[in-house]
């Protein structure tokens, strides 16, 4: 399959226009709906078919989950005084409840992503588009493409990245709750046996040390700037747009591969904690048993030098296929280019959600984890996307298409 470069203009003009008809795309929102729609449209020019699933979702469950944490904590650290102060065993207990409970809702709902939050908070609808284009022969193999069309809120931190300002507070916050519920298991321990504890000694140090990090506590509280949402040319209209662009291709050039049906997923809700990677995985994943079927997630195509293969996800808790990552390795080989391993990174792709289901899942991105200002920020525009980016990494996955049809015995 030689290397083409009509879709080039394609997806400059593509990210320019969604910016500007389908502003305030995130997940669950009218906007992002209508940009699923446009999609679908358009995938249908190129496709055999094309389905819209609706699903539903609870905006705000994923990153709102800091906010709560963080009240609990500084919560816990006033009653651990109060308790002291007044020697009241109730107060002890409450602080350690506040606590445990701040460490568990962040854990599962932010660090493991699991749905652990949804039912308290009002419920909205998103889509995930799929589109097929079948071989010229028989189907033998399935290979997915996938972006997400929805945006992400602004990250505070993330518009002064030559700080590490986000990334400080992060680090603070969570030693800090690691901290605070340690002290509230000794406190609780010592109330027990003693009933109760008083503000002297060693208690009155461990609850000054406590105060330390409230002010990171309280920082988190604006890591999200809820009255902004990102136009996200970066993230992720371009994986969006070079998985459809692998159809686009494949139509303009005449080309079926032999045995290997080419796909396209387009997800909502991907920065509401992977909301329709999950629910079309689930879904579909006994759909795929026909034949192997692997998924390659694309986000954030935006520097050449960090395209890199993902194989583990969900900070670091969920493992990835080796298998398909090998896959794009060797297509990123043939095109010039080494992509290494992205290793433990803070965050997901879609991905994930097909590796949770036990589908063969990796991810591919192009973006510098120590966050830069085009990162969920409103400096995520057109005017700040990389044409080379996007052209190489088009090439590696019309590379990973043809090799993987290649591979058919």
């Amino acid at each position: 399959m030689e290397k083409t470069r009509r879709s080039d203009p394609y997806i400059k003009d593509q990210i320019y226009d969604i910016c500007t008809r389908f502003k305030n795309r995130a997940g669950g929102t009218d906007s992002e709906q209508n940009c699923q729609h446009h999609f679908a449209n358009q995938l249908a020019a190129w496709s055999d078919s094309v389905t819209e699933e609706k699903f539903t979702l609870h905006p705000g469950a994923f990153m709102g989950c800091i906010i709560p944490s963080s009240l609990l904590t500084i919560l816990a650290v006033l009653l651990y005084w109060v308790g002291a102060g007044i020697g009241a065993q109730f107060f002890t207990i409450l602080g350690f409840v506040c606590t445990s409970a701040a460490i568990l809702l962040f854990v599962l709902e932010f660090a493991l992503y699991y749905r652990f939050t949804d039912r308290l908070y009002p419920a909205a609808t998103s889509i995930n588009v799929f589109a097929r284009r079948k071989p010229s022969g028989e189907t033998k193999r399935r290979i997915i493409f996938g972006g997400h069309a929805d945006a992400a809120f602004e990250m505070t931190y993330s518009l002064h990245p030559s700080e590490k300002s986000g990334i400080r507070v992060f680090i603070a916050a969570i030693i800090g709750e690691i901290y605070i519920w340690c002290i509230s298991v000794a406190a609780l321990i010592q109330a027990a046996n003693v009933g109760h504890v008083t503000l002297s000694g060693a208690w009155l140090v461990l609850g000054v040390i406590a105060l330390i990090p409230v002010p990171a506590f309280i920082s988190c509280l604006f890591f999200i700037n809820w009255t902004e949402i990102v136009d996200g040319a970066n993230d992720n209209l371009s994986g969006s747009l070079v998985a459809m662009c692998v159809l686009k291709e494949m139509e303009e050039t005449g080309v079926r591969l032999e045995n290997t049906e080419v796909c396209c997923l387009i997800t909502g809700s991907e920065e509401e904690g992977l909301r329709g990677s999950k629910a079309f995985a689930k879904k579909h994943k006994h759909d795929f048993d026909d034949v192997e079927t692997i998924f390659i997630a694309l986000d954030t195509l935006r520097e050449v030098n960090q395209l890199q293969v993902y194989t583990r996800g969900i900070n670091g808790t969920q493992k990835n296929s080796e298998y398909v990552a090998n896959l794009l390795r060797a297509a990123g080989k043939n095109c010039g280019i080494a992509m290494k391993d992205a290793g433990i990174y803070p965050g997901a792709t879609d991905a994930e959600a097909f590796s949770r289901e036990g589908l063969l899942s990796c991810g591919m991105c192009g973006v510098d984890h120590m966050p830069q200002t085009y990162y969920h920020t409103r400096f995520d525009t057109p005017d700040n996307i990389c044409e080379e980016c996007l052209d190489l990494s088009l090439d590696i996955c019309m590379e990973a298409a043809r090799l993987y049809d290649e591979q058919v015995k």
